[in-house]
């Protein structure tokens, strides 16, 4: 039961009062957890008997595609917390020093960014999930429709860490792009 250990070991640090992993770290945990999820049930179906060869080409194909954002999301996880970081390291500056504020400023842009990205490759999962949902074996459909719900989640939760940190970002231009993927990200979900 390795992986067992695996989540108990995530879902410890989340609840601990460091402040990584946080709501963006978990974010992207439950994409990557949604991702998986829809790669099991494909594999699943592509496995089985008595699926047709045209319904496993499909799923091979949609396998293909999706393989690539695997390893994005699960960058997003270590991401989010290196984002954290470095704001902390900008904070830290002395206030006299000169930097300070467009350090503060470029750690909080990149702080928004990361779950923007986790966001949008969330939804670049389901666009990939859309087509092989009715190809599914009944059997595991359930899952097929878990790994949407916790894709969707994962959107939602990314908005939240989208817009905590929009709160203090000061470039209006950039705060106008963000609050208009936050548009987008919520009318996927």
């Amino acid at each position: 039961m390795e992986w067992f250990k695996a989540a108990e070991k995530f879902n410890e640090a989340l609840a601990s009062s460091d402040p990584t992993p946080g709501g963006g770290a978990a974010a992207a945990m439950v994409a990557a957890m949604g991702y998986s999820l829809a790669l099991m049930a494909a594999r699943t179906t592509c496995k089985k008997k008595a699926t047709s060869q045209e319904v496993k080409d499909r799923l091979s194909v949609a396998l293909h595609k999706l393989a690539a954002l695997k390893v994005q999301l699960n960058h997003f996880i270590e991401e989010d917390g290196e984002a954290y970081s470095a704001f902390v390291a900008a904070k830290q500056l002395p206030k006299e020093d000169s930097i300070r504020p467009q350090a503060m400023q470029e750690a909080l842009i990149h702080a928004a960014r990361v779950p923007m990205d986790t966001a949008t490759t969330a939804i670049e999962c389901l666009h990939e999930l859309e087509p092989i949902v009715s190809d599914i074996a009944p059997i595991i459909l359930s899952d097929i429709y878990c790994a949407q719900h916790l894709l969707k989640t994962s959107i939602r939760c990314c908005v939240e860490n989208i817009k905590a940190n929009l709160a203090f970002i000061q470039d209006e231009k950039c705060v106008e792009k963000y609050n208009r993927a936050i548009e987008l990200f919520l009318k996927s979900c």
